[in-house]
Order: structure tokens, then C-alpha cells, then sequence
């Protein structure tokens, strides 16, 4: 199975693609960036064809040294309130509602490990998915949706920069799906419905991959082996490879992994951040796909990766039974030897030895036929407003403060008593989504600035809320930026840097708890760079960051192409700030950037390049000028547009 240059060059693209639509990590996307920018890119890409071509790639001198720089990233999953919840409640003492999350110090309690390597192994992992990856996702049934491989992946004359589909269309799929199945039930079948919920226990953690039983299952599909040669196939160059790095990677995290995890196994887990643990965390629960289908029979089954959700019809109110989700658990999945209670409040999950599920985590909906559904129908109806792109949407609300949108009450009985309040929560989706729109009332209008809203913002991301809402950081930057508010911009650095020295770890590990604020500072370095990547100019809030990756992001086009004010100007040799209005001079494009593009460009964006004052034509038609970008970036041409006849219409 030898590895052509046209092959890596795909595989590259697969992984930009994939890094440039991912919005969690970060600092992939800066490794990748500066992988591209440097002068020795092409001949760092290619030098992988002479290692995994080899007779033992293990063996080679390039990859030992790759795997020597593994490393991970700690970053906090859970923080303990500290009492100072927003909701405390006695019977005897009456009920205490605060805002304050602010303390001296943040428990972290519970962390997440994120795989940080070379480049060079994440392309292999791309490799092997390209070549025998795709034949395991092949063999997943229509239930299973997450993280599912592109369709054109494991094609012979695939050169698409194609490599999962999007995310968040599997996930809408997989949710709604089920939401539209149990209101079949309760309203055209009139039956009661229980929708149930399942999360697993700590899954990338605690997986362990058996590697020979994916080279078997490929071999099989590509019918390589007969049923008495079956057990001894070994696993493929590109498939040791892959072994190699996700056991090195659990050799380096799993001192801290007996601290954090409680779990001690050479084995056992599979790196998160590493885009093929996606493809083989998804195998791996074939099995129970099968004997959940086939044992439980639901009207509905879907997972995402390791949540699973099912709906189906009983008889009577588990609410009945004074444990609703424990009797649902013994009645359907342990009769059926599917789960089997364990210690703890915890159920093993047959046939995997280390897989558990927590009943804690689990969550029961009850709906009878006979009552109203109305919450039901409420719950869909706000799911289908969301499913567009925020950014989309209208701005008509550009009236409603940060308060209006940034915070639910919680309430008990009425909404309309006060008495009834229990509690305040933070809505991540609405706070997004109003960042999104005052970001694009900016970039598009001459409106100007209100102070008050970065008041807002600031008061918003007090205390723990700084941690908990870490992934909209470089959103908040980008509105200071695209607003003109550097000021309010050095603010919210500085007091973010102060919460991050404020982390610990609950067991008080020093080596934890220095880790959490190594990454912190760093991740909000990367979101500082990724910011000023739209500008051009060194400002206060770049002091201290390292700049190099800010010129990188713009190098290897890993910006946020939404908010570039002039449609692909970020394709061209302009070195100029990318949300000005106007270019300053008329410049080239840059073929560089069109072959390495990590995104579709649609033919829209380049007649409105091609059509605007900042592009030299060189005497080329505008329309066919637009035609050549659209083909160069998208590797094909553009399909149902009567050339002649445009050609017409513009002289008449």
C-alpha cells in the first residue's frame, strides 16, 4: 500500500479542512498554521511518504523523534462552586439566590487531556483513515451519528479536502430524529413515551482498542483472508503507526491520569484531539449498537459517539416504581444482559470489560398520551428555531442588552410570581448568538460603538464564568476588535489572566494545577493571536503573546473568513487589516492560499473579489476571472452558468 505524493497532499487538506471547521482546539490550529508558513512546508510534507513507505516505518530515525514530542494539553471540564452557587434552598431557612461567582481561588475537579503532537502524526492518522479507516465507518449502521467519515473518503480518485461530515448537521439529525419519533408515538399512536438519555463513563479514557481485530475486520472487507487465516493477521504499517502514537501518548499522560482519573491502565484510551480516535471510538461500540437494537428493540436509537438516546413506548408511569431511572435501567437493560449493576450506583456494560455507565448521568423524559405533550412540542419548536446559523439570523434585536439574553431563571410553578424563582443559569447558545450579531452590525454598518455592552460583557465573565465560557474568549475579543475598543479589549485580558492564576485542582496537585494555568494562559494567547490575525496592527492587547502565529493564522488562511470585510481579500497578497472597509491599493491574488484553501468558496464571493475596485484583473473578463479562483480553490469548475449567454446580457 504505497503512498504517493498526491496522496499526502490530500491528506493535508483533509486535516486543514477538518482543523479549520473544528472551534475547540486551538492550538492544532496553530501547530498547523505554523507547519504551513514555514519556508520548508512542501519538503516537512513529503518526508512522511519515506516513513511510512519503509520496510519498518517504527523503526525510522524521523518517526522515534515524532513520537518523542507527544505531549497533552490539561484543560478544566468541571469547577466546584466554592458555595457560592446562584441557588441555595433549606426548608427551614428560605431560599438564597446570588450572581456572585467571583473567589480566591477555582477548584477544578474534573479535566480533560487533549492529544498535542506533530503535524506529521496527525497526517498519518489521516492516512490510515483514508486508506483503511473509512472501511470500518463503512460498517456502521444508520443509528450510529456522529463523527461519520465523508462519503468521497476511501474513494480511488478521492481529492476532495473532505475527511467527517459537519458536525452539527449529524448532531441536529441525531437529536431531532429522535424529539419527531416520540411525538409519533404519543400523538398518532397514543401511546406513552419514555425518552431516555445515556452517557458513558469517562469513554476516551477508558476504551481499549483491540488493533488486530481492525486489521482483521479490513482485511475481511477487502476479502485479503479466509475464516482459517483470520486470526493471524497483523496490523497494517499504517496501522502500528497508529498504535505506536496513541500508546506513547498514554505512556506520557498516565502519571497525572492516576491523579485525575483514578485509572491505570498501560491500554487502555485513545487520544482525544487526534482525529482518528473519532473513527475507532465509534467502531468500538458496534457491538452494543447491535445488541440494543436487536435486544431492546426502540422505536428510536441513536448515538452520537458515546451519548446514546432512546425512545420507546411503555405501559405505565416509572414514576411509580419510587426509582424511575433505575427501573427503566433493570427492566430493559439488565434483563436483556445488556448492563449489569456494578458498585456505586454504576452499571458495567457487558462484554466491555472497561466500559461503565453512571445512573447519576443518566436522563428519563416521561410523556403519557393521555396528558398534555405541550412541553414536547415547545422543546421541538425551539429546536427547529436553532437549527440556523446564529450568524444568519436577522439583527432586528439589537436593542436587547446582554442581560436581556445572557441569563435564564429558573422557576417553580408561575413564572409570573416572584416567590417562584429558584435560580439564575447562564445560556450559552443566546449569549453566542448575540456576540455573533452585534459582531456583524459592525463589520456591515457604520454603527457606532456603545459602551455598554462591553460593561456587559465584562460583568458577565466575572469569576467562574470566565473558566466556564472559555470557548467564546476570542469571541469577545474579536467584538472589541471589530468595534474599535481596545481598551475594553486590554481589560478583559488582564482580568482574564488573573482568573487563571486563581485555578487549582481539587487534590491540590501542584503539577495539575501548574499545567491548568500553563494551558489557560496559553489558550488565550492563541485567541489574542487569532484576533489581531485580522489586523495588521501591534497593539497593547499583543504585548507579551507571541506574534509569530498571528502572521501564521493570516499565511495558512486559518482565520475566521466570516469576519473579513471584503469578500476574499484574505486570498490575495493584501497585507492590510482584514476588516477594513476599503484595500488601501489594488493587489494580486495569491495562489498559494487558493491551493491550500481550507474551505469551499462559493461563486458568489468570487465575482464580488472580481467585481470589487481592490483586484487586479490584468485584462481578464471579470466573470471568467471569478470562474478561475472558484475552480483553482475548489478543484472544479463551475457547473449550470451559460457563459455566452452572461456575455450577452452584460453588452446589452
Amino acid at each position: 500500500m504505497y503512498i504517493e505524493d498526491d496522496h499526502l497532499i490530500t491528506a493535508y487538506k483533509k486535516l486543514k479542512r477538518f482543523v479549520y471547521y473544528d472551534n475547540i482546539d486551538l492550538h492544532l490550529r496553530k501547530h498547523l498554521a505554523e507547519f504551513e508558513s514555514n519556508p520548508s512546508f512542501k519538503n516537512n510534507l513529503l518526508r512522511i511518504k519515506s516513513v511510512v513507505n519503509s520496510n519498518n516505518p517504527l523503526q525510522e530515525p524521523l518517526f522515534k523523534k515524532w513520537l518523542t514530542e507527544i505531549n497533552f494539553r490539561l484543560v478544566p471540564k468541571q469547577i466546584e462552586n466554592n458555595g457560592n452557587d446562584n441557588y441555595l434552598s433549606s426548608e427551614t431557612e428560605g431560599n438564597f439566590i446570588s450572581n456572585v461567582t467571583s473567589a480566591n481561588k477555582y477548584n477544578v475537579t474534573r479535566v480533560n487531556y487533549f492529544f498535542d503532537g506533530p503535524i506529521e502524526l496527525h497526517l498519518i492518522a489521516v492516512l490510515w483513515i483514508m486508506r483503511e479507516g473509512y472501511i470500518l465507518d463503512s460498517l456502521l449502521g444508520d443509528e450510529c451519528y456522529g463523527n461519520r467519515v465523508h462519503s468521497s473518503v476511501g474513494q480511488t480518485d478521492d481529492r476532495s479536502p473532505n475527511l467527517y461530515v459537519k458536525y452539527h448537521e449529524l448532531y441536529t439529525k441525531w437529536r431531532d430524529e429522535g424529539i419527531k419519533r416520540a411525538q409519533q408515538l404519543l400523538v398518532d399512536e397514543k401511546k406513552n413515551v419514555c425518552i431516555l438519555g445515556l452517557d458513558l463513563q469517562e469513554f476516551y479514557y477508558r476504551i481499549i482498542v483491540n488493533y488486530r481485530a481492525i486489521a482483521r475486520t479490513v482485511a475481511k472487507a477487502r476479502n485479503d483472508i479466509n475464516e482459517q487465516r483470520e486470526k493471524i493477521v497483523a496490523p497494517s504499517k499504517l496501522l502500528s503507526c497508529l498504535k505506536a502514537i496513541c500508546f506513547k501518548y498514554r505512556e506520557v499522560i498516565n502519571p497525572l491520569l492516576k491523579i485525575t482519573h483514578n485509572i491505570d491502565s498501560p491500554e487502555a484510551g485513545i487520544p482525544i484531539g487526534l482525529c482518528s480516535s473519532q473513527l475507532i471510538a465509534n467502531w468500538h461500540l458496534k457491538r452494543l449498537d447491535k445488541k440494543i437494537e436487536s435486544l431492546i428493540e426502540p422505536s428510536y436509537y441513536g448515538r452520537y459517539v458515546d451519548d446514546i438516546l432512546l425512545v420507546f413506548p411503555v405501559e405505565d408511569d416509572p414514576s411509580s416504581q419510587g426509582d424511575p431511572v433505575g427501573f427503566i435501567l433493570d427492566r430493559v437493560f439488565v434483563k436483556e444482559g445488556i448492563l449489569k449493576p456494578s458498585k456505586n450506583n454504576t452499571y458495567k456494560i457487558v462484554s466491555y470489560n472497561e466500559l461503565f455507565l453512571q445512573q447519576s448521568k443518566c436522563i428519563l423524559q416521561y410523556f403519557d398520551a393521555k396528558h398534555s405533550i405541550a412541553g414536547l412540542m415547545k422543546f421541538k419548536k425551539k429546536l427547529e428555531e436553532n437549527v440556523s446559523d446564529f450568524r444568519l439570523l436577522p439583527v432586528d434585536e439589537t436593542e436587547s442588552s446582554l442581560e436581556d439574553v445572557a441569563y435564564d431563571l429558573l422557576y417553580e410553578g408561575s413564572v409570573n410570581k416572584f416567590r417562584n424563582v429558584k435560580g439564575l443559569v447562564e445560556n450559552r447558545y443566546e449569549l453566542a448568538k448575540h456576540l455573533a450579531r452585534q459582531i456583524i452590525i459592525y463589520l456591515h454598518t457604520d454603527e457606532r460603538h456603545n459602551p455598554k455592552i462591553g460593561v456587559g460583557l465584562h460583568k458577565f465573565f466575572k469569576g467562574q464564568r470566565a473558566i466556564d465560557f472559555s470557548d467564546l474568549w476570542e469571541r469577545v475579543l474579536t467584538f472589541f476588535l471589530i468595534a474599535g475598543d481596545e481598551k475594553a479589549a486590554n481589560k478583559f485580558k488582564r482580568y482574564l489572566y488573573s482568573v487563571i492564576k486563581r485555578i487549582c485542582f481539587r487534590n491540590r496537585s501542584n503539577t495539575v494545577s501548574n499545567l491548568l494555568v500553563e494551558n489557560l494562559k496559553e489558550y488565550l494567547d492563541i485567541c489574542i493571536e487569532m484576533t489581531h490575525a485580522l489586523s495588521d496592527d501591534y497593539t497593547e492587547l499583543t504585548k507579551n503573546v507571541e506574534r509569530m502565529s498571528r502572521h501564521a493564522f493570516r499565511e495558512a488562511n486559518l482565520i475566521r473568513h466570516h469576519f473579513v470585510r471584503l469578500p476574499l481579500i484574505n486570498y490575495t497578497k493584501y497585507t492590510g487589516p482584514l476588516i477594513a472597509h476599503t484595500a488601501d491599493k489594488r493587489v494580486e491574488i495569491d495562489h498559494d492560499k487558493m491551493e491550500w484553501s481550507p474551505r469551499f468558496v462559493n461563486f458568489d464571493e468570487c465575482m464580488m473579489l472580481a467585481n470589487g475596485e481592490n483586484i487586479q484583473l490584468k485584462h481578464r473578463k471579470k466573470y471568467m476571472f471569478a470562474s478561475e479562483i472558484y475552480e483553482t480553490i475548489n478543484g472544479n469548475s463551475v457547473q449550470e452558468i451559460d457563459w455566452e449567454y452572461a456575455e450577452v446580457i452584460k453588452e446589452t
